[in-house]
C-alpha cells in the first residue's frame, strides 16, 4: 500500500468514447490528483471531435498512433471498446510500455485473459480488471458474514439478474456474437463474477437457454443454469435481459443452517431480506451491518439502469497500490464458458 507521497499521477489516455466513456471521466475528475486525462481514441470521428473539444485533449482515429507517438507523455491506457477488442489493444498497450485499465469482459475467451497476464509479468506492467460490483458495500458485508459462518453450514445459493434491456440495445455491435460474445458476456459477467468471488468456482451441472424478447439477435435473452458449490451446496443462475418495462432486481439468496440472506435490489446493491436462528449470530450480523455506508445507485443509460457507479472507486484503489489484478478475471470468463459449454443440446428454446 502506497501513501499519499509515494502516489504518482498517472496520465492516462482512453481508447473509446462510447457509453461507458463517461464512468471514466468522472473517475478520472473525482480523482484528479492521481490521473489526467491527456488522450482519446475512437474510430468515430463525430465521437472524437466532441471528446477532444470538451476535455481539450489530444484525439486519434487509431489507438496504435496513440499508443506509439505518446510514449513519455502519456503512461496509463484504460480499453473501454466493444468487448472483441479489448484482447488485442491490451496486448499492444503493453508492448508499448503501458499500464492498462480494461473494462469487461476482458476477453471473450479465458485463455486470452491468461496471455494477456503472462505478457504484462514478463514485460513488468500493470494490467487491471473493471469488476466494479465487488466495491458494492454489500459484497463486502456478504464476505464478512461467510468469513464469520454466521449462517453455519450452506445449503443453497441462487443468483437471479431479472434485467430489462430495450429492443434498441442490440442496434448495435451487441448483437454480432463475434464482437459482443452473448448475453452472460454482455450483462451477466459482473454478477458471475460475484457468484466465483464469494464462493469459489462451482461445477456447471446444466444450462438451458431461451429467447424471449430479443428475437433478431443470434442468441439467447434468457439463461437458466443448475450449479453445485463445494460439491454439497446446490445452487442456480437465472439471467434475463426480457424483463418490462425495467429492471427488476439482481440479487444472490444464500440459506443456511442457521439461517438466510437475500442480497438485491436492482443490481446487488441493497439487504433485502435477513434472518437469523439465534440472537448471538443476530448480534453479530448487526455489528458488521452498520459498519457499511449503502451503495449508490445503479447507474441510469435512459432507457435502462446498469451496475453501480464505482469507478471513482477503482481508480482510487488503482492509485493507492491495490488495484484488482488481471488474473481476478479469469475465473469469471471461465464460469461462462462453463455455463455455454453445458447448454443443453437443443435449439435455444423461443416463446411466442
Amino acid at each position: 500500500m502506497r501513501n499519499k507521497s509515494q502516489i504518482k499521477k498517472h496520465k492516462v489516455g482512453i481508447i473509446g468514447c462510447g457509453a461507458i466513456f463517461s464512468r471514466h471521466i468522472q473517475a478520472i475528475e473525482i480523482n484528479r490528483n492521481n490521473y489526467s486525462l491527456v488522450a482519446v481514441c475512437d474510430i468515430d470521428e463525430k465521437k472524437l471531435k466532441e471528446a477532444t473539444e470538451k476535455y481539450k485533449v489530444k484525439g486519434y482515429l487509431d489507438y496504435k498512433q496513440m499508443l506509439k507517438e505518446l510514449q513519455g507523455e502519456m503512461d496509463f491506457v484504460v480499453i473501454a471498446t466493444p468487448n472483441s477488442l479489448h484482447y488485442e489493444q491490451a496486448i499492444a498497450s503493453i508492448k508499448n510500455g503501458y499500464d492498462v485499465l480494461i473494462e469487461k469482459p476482458i476477453a471473450l475467451d479465458s485463455k486470452k485473459i491468461i496471455s494477456i497476464a503472462n505478457l504484462s509479468k514478463k514485460l513488468k506492467r500493470k494490467v487491471y480488471a473493471v469488476l466494479q460490483v465487488r466495491y458494492n458495500p454489500t459484497i463486502s458485508i456478504m464476505k464478512d458474514v461467510l468469513h464469520k459462518k454466521l449462517l453455519g453450514n450452506l445449503r443453497s445459493v441462487s443468483l437471479v439478474q431479472r434485467w430489462q434491456r430495450p429492443v434498441s440495445y442490440f442496434h448495435t455491435w451487441r448483437a454480432d456474437v463475434s464482437i459482443g460474445g452473448r448475453t452472460l458476456f454482455e450483462v451477466g459477467i459482473h454478477y458471475l463474477d460475484i457468484l466465483q468471488y464469494l464462493f469459489g468456482m462451482p461445477e456447471v451441472v446444466a444450462t438451458t437457454t431461451f429467447k424471449h424478447k430479443h428475437k433478431n439477435i443470434d442468441f439467447e435473452d434468457t439463461v437458466f443454469s443448475i450449479i453445485l458449490i463445494n460439491k454439497t451446496i446446490s445452487g442456480s443462475i437465472e439471467v434475463t435481459i426480457a424483463a418490462e418495462p425495467e429492471n427488476l432486481e439482481c440479487s444472490i439468496s444464500i440459506l443456511g443452517e442457521n439461517g438466510f440472506i437475500k442480497i438485491g435490489g436492482k443490481a446487488l446493491d441493497k439487504i433485502e431480506d435477513v434472518k437469523f436462528i439465534n440472537k448471538k449470530n443476530r448480534l453479530k450480523w448487526e455489528e458488521i451491518n452498520k459498519k457499511y455506508k449503502p451503495a449508490v445507485a445503479p447507474n441510469s443509460y435512459g432507457t435502462h439502469l446498469g451496475s453501480c457507479p464505482n469507478h471513482p472507486d477503482i481508480y482510487r484503489e488503482i492509485a493507492f497500490g491495490r488495484g484488482i489484478d488481471i488474473t481476478e478475471a479469469i475465473a469469471s470468463v471461465k464460469l461462462i464458458e462453463d455455463i455455454y459449454n453445458k447448454e443443453l443440446k437443443t435449439k435455444t428454446l423461443s416463446s411466442r
